[in-house]
């Protein structure tokens, strides 16, 4: 059955580091199929150097998050739906379809947030990169287990 963990904590990327080295060396056969992150550069860093065979997702609900800190949504309600849709797309010409949508209701400033920090990581969020997943694979949080 694949395993998939999601790493949550605000350490450093020593402590986070430490703690997968230990997990490791203590569970040499459990390789997780993926790791889902909110972004977190010690998250990454740490789970690409100790798990490198492992996947590393970003969390949709933070990536959402992360974009809605940079526009108001009430300004822009229908750009706000698109890019809600935008990130569950799974076919590559419908996603380039719906970003050339996306383009023309954002602000400038946006779109080239967009482009500086989000499409160059696109696999590790968009579900295009997400298919054929098993039904334990399709879990999406709610924030809940970080409470």
């Amino acid at each position: 059955m694949p395993v998939a963990w999601m790493i949550s904590s605000n350490a450093t990327e020593v402590t986070v580091d430490y703690f997968l080295a230990k997990l490791r060396e203590r569970n040499p056969s459990i390789i997780p199929n993926k790791f889902m992150s909110d972004r977190d550069a010690a998250q990454m860093n740490s789970i690409g150097r100790r798990y490198p065979e492992s996947q590393l997702l970003l969390c949709w609900w933070h990536v959402l998050h992360a974009w809605q800190q940079h526009i108001v949504i009430t300004h822009y309600p229908e750009l706000w739906q698109l890019l809600k849709g935008w990130i569950r797309i799974s076919e590559e010409q419908e996603f380039q379809e719906c970003w050339q949508n996306i383009m023309s209701l954002a602000p400038s400033s946006f779109i080239e947030y967009i482009k500086t920090f989000w499409l160059s990581v696109k696999e590790l969020w968009s579900a295009v990169a997400r298919k054929n997943r098993s039904i334990f694979e399709e879990g999406d949080t709610n924030m809940l287990v970080e409470a």
